[in-house]
């Protein structure tokens, strides 16, 4: 598969299933196919249509401060992807990689990279339909779902990398603390 990820899957009430959009097939590798299958566990609150068929927006302004933050719903749904992609990470880790924790850490990283890359995307999507040039803009409805799910991507992207990476580096750096270095020993490390 060339793009599989559950943003590619319909499920139907009746259990039937049908892929789209996967592009051509072609071999592909596996950290590939699990950085846009785990992406996806996100992605897809980014695409979530509403009743019109447009994409729900994933935010809303604070009265007082004029902040964004995500919608209460969003919150719900975001952490039920969090405890269904920790159990499949986990999975992934134990079943495909003989429970080696660094590919964790990778695999994180991809995800997070992918995600950053579909921002891109959609930013990029937003001009060539004329976002933001308004001789060409005035025909196109609702370009702003573009910029809205950049922003999803960007907002959970940041959430994984806080959660997960920012959480590694302080296990590291309290690795390094616990060989026993102490301020002078660093201090000549650095000098020399």
């Amino acid at each position: 598969l060339s793009d599989g990820g559950l943003h590619n899957m319909f499920l139907s009430e009746d259990g039937e299933m049908w892929l789209f959009d996967l592009g051509e097939p072609c071999l592909q590798t596996i950290p590939s196919f699990l950085t846009k299958f785990l992406m996806s566990f996100f992605h897809t609150l980014g695409m979530e249509e509403d009743e019109t068929g447009d994409w729900v927006v994933r935010f809303e302004q604070d009265g007082s401060s004029g902040r964004l933050r995500p919608t209460e719903r969003t919150v719900e749904l975001q952490a039920d992807a969090i405890r269904a992609f920790n159990v499949t990470v986990d999975r992934i880790v134990a079943e495909l990689f003989d429970g080696a924790d660094g590919v964790r850490i990778l695999l994180l990283r991809y995800v997070v990279t992918q995600l950053v890359s579909d921002a891109a995307f959609c930013i990029e999507k937003w001009r060539l339909k004329g976002g933001g040039d308004e001789l060409r803009s005035d025909h196109q409805d609702n370009l702003e779902k573009w910029l809205w799910r950049a922003l999803w991507d960007v907002y959970v992207s940041e959430e994984l990398r806080r959660r997960y990476l920012a959480r590694e580096m302080f296990t590291r750096q309290a690795e390094v603390r616990d060989l026993g270095y102490r301020k002078t020993d660093l201090r000549s490390v650095q000098e020399g």
